[in-house]
């Protein structure tokens, strides 16, 4: 006790000390080579880009190349594989560029970009003057020449870039609009690579605090995004989902038990296991986010199931005790009860942890997202086991001291109900136990066309309480005609009644960070709490509203959310949920290649808006991914599933569309990330179940009983499948995470159903009352029926544990219902059917082989 109690003072200094962020950081190691010279988007392309990228093509490591070439500019980026260090990356690749910057041209001037990543633009504001006092360049010097060179003196700030305030007098920086009211300057705080977002946006606001004082009369900042908010949403979400959590598992628990000594040991494991979890949790540096949070909120209900077992056991063997008379040491009696169920609570905990050896597995973005989820899971699930063996049996030895009245479980309320009820129904299968059988398996039989309806996607999307809209029009659009649409985009935006404020930009910021052309706007949308909404629309109805009111001539829509683009457009280069990439040496090809690709995708249902990049009649950027010349098609769909609509979308461009040699399509996007994921897993997935029946096997020595608790697998699967076509959820990273974590559940519910129906049977064989079919059967009904109270509690603290994630709809709640979905489903009919299934299985071994011609 005094060993917890310092593990704990030392827990808690961990979550004072901890990083707060919405999620985890999903960004690739990247470094921009960033190159300035006066002349046009072809011959960059030809004597910078090209040369640049071709150069850098060797280096290890390496994962992809991308690069742009616009008037007077050259962006190249340089994505790195999983597990490599930003320094050692930026230091090999200053290597391999010295070797070709003295064959470039004269005049050519190239640096290495910040580093940091798009993903890092954390916050934003705008430069307001309603006095009149000031004009646009006066409010662009200040920023320029003071407020940015403040900002940029922050720890964890990699650059504060600019645009606006020149009208429409600039195309090096584009122009920027606040609410549909013209030009304004505008700030952005880029964060440098791997820094924690929120103590740098806390640190940035308290240095806006000092500069207010030195504003010019009149000036006032205003907040255009803020990531912050998202942040403090998504983890006060979470904290709360957690208190809930504990308090129905506690109720639970004590309802089941209806002793309070017996019931406080696993209550008080619950917290005790959470706290803790951070000092690991800190120790491997990991951040408090949804994903992680989510680890222990998913496992909240499993952490105290060794202890609901041990505990129960216990209170079985004292109340034996108690009514015969108390004649042995209470002490030895609870020892010999610990130790009874010991064995196969360590394993069913191990297979838990083991069950998620898959996400482990993961790399890239999906890897980054899930694996803080799987740790904390991880962690959680050792120290809960850890309590089991140390504080658990102390607190237990400890609480004998106070004299309590132990009850039969025939005397308890809940216990006669299930009696009640299920003695019956065990009966009945032990008299037809093949029809049962079969039942079950036609029921399996039966799921299988309801999962082939379900759709398919990379992930739900995580609701970050922010639009980004992102149109593009013609690449030869002016500066002024430019700034027209944008600020007339956010006129009609800003009308919603739904928006709080609207900022929109065209053409780049001043960062190298952002390689975005005159002709790619992006609107920044802050809503309102959702509480201020007149009408009870969803996001994505909102979004299909917006979409509705801006169908502008020569204009194509596109919406994301701000921190998911950045994210897609570092992994993949494309903003929209599936894109269409198309390589080759000539861009007028690649253009009318993709114009046909838009005409053929355009009538494939669920398309909401298709975009295929031109060229023009002025000079437009172009674009070389891996030394090939690309061109993309952006596909925005709603209302359906990526799976499914990329299969008939293929389908239609492969009939209808012939290739010249040469030229190349690639399908990219959250489609490339699925098909990556779903690669992977069809390895990873049949070797845990390998190593999940080789641990299961450790425990039994049996291969006849290792089958019996995997068949909880296939009827977990039942309700998780059912479930999700209820709820309308796509399979996705997320359903696969929560299938995984339903897997360990599993195997652990099948471990104590079987365990004690082998407790019974070798308990009546060693009295010699195992020589009739109806002993035999009186066996399982006392291993299944009379011990009903510690599965269905296992089980109860579990599913219950679950229900506040489904019942949540603050931030991260898409993300968290799609894990929990399956595991609450699957649950259900996994231990539904295992009490009828188990004993039916059970009999049928028993007596037609280990007991075939003893019994009578």
């Amino acid at each position: 006790m005094i060993c917890v109690a310092a593990a704990l003072a030392v827990a808690i200094w961990s979550i004072q000390h901890i990083s707060l962020d919405a999620i985890p950081d999903l960004s690739d190691s990247q470094v921009i080579v960033y190159s300035q010279w006066d002349k046009s988007p072809n011959i960059m392309e030809d004597q910078v880009t090209h040369p640049i990228v071709s150069s850098l093509l060797g280096i290890p490591g390496v994962k992809a190349i991308r690069g742009f070439s616009d008037v007077g500019v050259s962006y190249i980026y340089v994505i790195f594989k999983d597990g490599t260090d930003i320094t050692a990356d930026r230091s090999q690749l200053s290597e391999y560029l010295n070797r070709v910057l003295p064959h470039l041209p004269k005049g050519v001037k190239t640096q290495l970009g910040p580093d940091a990543t798009g993903v890092g633009w954390i916050f934003q504001y705008a430069l307001v003057d309603k006095s009149g006092k000031h004009d646009l360049q006066q409010l662009r010097s200040f920023q320029d020449h003071n407020l940015r060179n403040a900002l940029q003196s922050v720890p964890g700030v990699a650059e504060v870039a600019s645009i606006g305030g020149y009208g429409t007098q600039s195309t090096v920086s584009g122009v920027s609009d606040l609410d549909g009211q013209g030009d304004v300057v505008v700030g952005t705080v880029i964060m440098r690579f791997g820094e924690n977002a929120l103590n740098v946006i806390n640190s940035v606001k308290a240095k806006l605090q000092e500069v207010k004082k030195s504003l010019p009369d009149g000036v006032e900042i205003k907040i255009t995004y803020d990531r912050s908010q998202l942040i403090e949403r998504a983890i006060a979400n979470l904290r709360h989902q957690l208190i809930e959590e504990m308090l129905v598992v506690s109720l639970v628990i004590l309802l089941f038990l209806w002793h309070f000594p017996s019931a406080f040991i696993p209550i008080i494991t619950i917290p005790i296991a959470v706290i803790l979890s951070f000092i690991p949790m800190l120790g491997m540096k990991l951040t408090s986010n949804i994903m992680s949070l989510a680890g222990i909120a998913i496992s909240m209900g499993v952490l105290v199931d060794g202890a609901i077992v041990q505990m129960e056991n216990v209170y079985k063997h004292l109340e034996r005790w108690e009514a015969g008379g108390r004649k042995e040491d209470p002490q030895e009696i609870c020892l010999k009860a610990l130790k009874e169920v010991g064995p196969a609570v360590f394993f069913s905990l191990l297979v838990i942890a083991v069950s998620f050896f898959p996400i482990f597995t993961l790399l890239d973005q999906e890897g980054r997202l899930f694996k803080p989820l799987a740790w904390s899971k991880t962690f959680s699930m050792a120290i809960a086991a850890i309590l089991v063996v140390t504080l658990n049996p102390a607190l237990r030895m400890w609480l004998l001291r106070f004299k309590t009245k132990y009850y039969s479980e025939v005397e308890h309320p809940i216990s006669r109900v299930l009696f009640h009820l299920y003695n019956p129904v065990c009966r009945f299968v032990l008299t037809y136990p093949k029809h049962v059988i079969a039942a079950a398996v036609a029921l399996f039989l039966a799921t299988i066309p309801v999962y082939l309806k379900l759709g398919s996607e990379f992930m739900p999307p995580l609701w970050e309480g922010d639009i980004l809209y992102m149109p593009v029009t013609t690449p030869d659009i002016s500066v002024p005609a430019a700034m027209k649409l944008l600020q007339s985009e956010d006129k009609i935006i800003k009308s919603f009644p739904e928006v709080e404020r609207v900022w929109g930009k065209a053409g780049r910021i001043d960062s190298s960070t952002d390689p975005a052309p005159l002709s790619m706007m992006e609107t920044t949308i802050l809503l309102k709490p959702e509480s201020q909404w007149p009408g009870h629309i969803s996001h994505e109805e909102l979004i299909n509203q917006l979409d509705g009111a801006l169908q502008i001539p020569g204009s194509t829509n596109a919406w994301t959310m701000p921190i998911k683009n950045r994210i897609d457009m570092q992994s993949t280069g494309i903003r929209t949920p599936i894109g269409i990439k198309i390589f080759g040496h000539d861009i007028k090809t690649i253009e009318r290649i993709g114009i046909q690709v838009e005409k053929i995708v355009k009538d494939i249902p669920g398309t909401r808006n298709v975009y295929a990049e031109r060229t023009g009649l002025g000079q437009s950027m172009l674009r070389d991914e891996n030394g090939l010349l690309a061109g993309y098609v952006y596909v925005d769909v709603a209302g359906r599933d990526i799976g499914s609509y990329v299969d008939e979308a293929k389908k239609a461009v492969d009939e209808n569309l012939q290739l010249p040699q040469g030229y190349q399509l690639r399908w990219s996007g959250q489609y490339e990330n699925m098909l990556r994921v779903r690669d992977r897993l069809k390895v990873v997935l049949p070797l845990t179940i390998f190593i999940i029946t080789i641990l299961l096997y450790m425990n039994t020595k049996s291969m006849v009983q290792t089958g019996i608790v995997l068949l909880s697998v296939p009827f977990s699967l039942i309700g998780a499948v059912w479930l999700l076509y209820a709820l309308g959820y796509n399979v996705s990273l997320a359903v696969w995470v929560g299938m995984i974590a339903l897997m360990g559940l599993d195997a652990e519910t099948g471990v104590l159903l079987l365990l004690f129906m082998e407790l019974s049977y070798k308990e009546a064989k060693a009295r010699n009352q195992m020589n009739t079919d109806r002993q035999l059967k009186e066996a399982i009904i006392q291993g299944a029926v009379r011990r009903l109270r510690p599965k269905l509690m296992t089980v109860a603290a579990a599913f219950v544990g679950l229900l506040p994630i489904m019942w949540s709809i603050g931030a991260g709640s898409d993300v968290m219902k799609r894990i929990a979905a399956p595991m609450v489903g699957g649950l259900i009919t996994s231990f539904l059917l295992g009490l009828l299934v188990y004993p039916a299985i059970y009999y049928l071994w028993k007596s037609k082989f280990e007991l075939k011609g003893k019994l009578k």
